[in-house]
């Protein structure tokens, strides 16, 4: 063996060291705390999510993980921090769909694309409907679309913001069932309730884990999800599918990393991260705040972000979303 590294080209060595280095990285991994940027800011639905997995992730990796929130500029700024991060599984974003989905296809001026990430796992489903005010004469959704369909324009609806998953999956609702309704973006899901609370919005597109306590008090109710499927903590609440309407949206939280990531790394990390998302006391915590766990490992979830990529590139085909500045409320 010495002989032959003796003799070997100075380009085959160094590419036998850098392999034996990489392994032996992955196998100490990780050897000192790691950090876990949240893109949101602290007390929300996301941070709640992230600091839940965080504690049950330190049990598994048997290294504190620190949680810090970078927030603003609809997540991109977190998302930007961990782009540029040191390339060693030691800094990674927990993150909601917006920042990778739909603010590339938005912001001029983004430093990052997909490409600037090694995508880890997905842990969250995270479920988002219609909801109307307790007293609302919607009972179902049928019931909107024919407001809509008798007075065009005269139905509005709130959102956390243009170019969001809840606002394209309802432009998707407009064109499925042909009708035209008149959306209200706000600078999050909080002033977009304080309206949809106070009956100035026909309904809301919103996060179920969002609403869970006005859901609970009866001050909202909803109609429909915009799911595959029912969501378990709300199980009389049909689909827009079941309603006959062929419109199907999703919201994933998961873990991305940098790009230049060892993939052997990536993969102990989804794989330590699995044990923690799978842990019957995680789960429990998480379905009672109205989260839905679905685990997606990592070449899933990243066929996941790439197929809805294409998605949103021919939904922003031909609309006017693009601006220079991202939205930083």
């Amino acid at each position: 063996m010495h002989d032959f590294l003796r003799g070997a080209r100075p380009h085959l060595l160094g590419l036998m060291l850098a392999a034996f280095c990489l392994g032996s990285a992955a196998q100490d991994y990780p050897s000192r705390p790691i950090q876990m940027v949240v893109p949101f800011a602290a007390g929300g639905g996301l941070d709640l999510n992230a600091r839940n997995l965080a504690e049950a992730m330190s049990a598994q990796l048997g290294q504190p993980i620190a949680v810090a929130n970078r927030d603003g500029a609809a997540g991109t700024i977190g998302l930007n921090a961990v782009a540029g991060a040191r390339a060693d599984g030691y800094t990674l974003a927990f993150t909601p769909a917006v920042p990778l989905s739909s603010e590339p296809h938005r912001l001029k001026s983004l430093a990052y694309g997909l490409d600037s990430f090694r995508y880890v796992c997905q842990v969250f489903d995270n479920i988002f409907a219609i909801a109307v005010p307790g007293n609302s004469s919607y009972r179902r959704i049928d019931d909107i679309l024919a407001d809509a369909r008798k007075d065009p324009g005269k139905v509005n609806y709130g959102t956390s913001g243009t170019g969001s998953i809840p606002h394209l999956g309802t432009s998707d609702i407009e064109a499925t069932a042909k009708v035209t309704l008149t959306h209200v973006p706000y600078k999050g899901d909080a002033p977009m309730l304080q309206d949809l609370l106070s009956e100035r919005l026909g309904f809301g597109a919103v996060l179920v884990s969002s609403i869970t306590g006005h859901l609970n008090s009866g001050a909202l109710r909803l109609v429909a999800v915009y799911a595959d499927r029912r969501h378990p903590s709300f199980p009389d609440v049909p689909t827009l599918k079941e309603r006959g309407i062929n419109v199907t949206y999703s919201v994933w939280r998961g873990y991305v990393t940098s790009s230049a990531t060892p993939p052997a790394i990536a993969a102990e990390l989804a794989k330590r991260l699995e044990a923690a998302a799978k842990k019957p006391g995680f789960l429990d915590a998480m379905a009672k705040a109205g989260f839905d766990t679905t685990w997606v490992g990592q070449a899933e979830f990243q066929k996941l972000i790439e197929e809805e990529d294409k998605l949103i590139t021919t939904l922003f085909a031909g609309e006017d979303f693009m601006v220079s500045e991202p939205n930083r409320g």
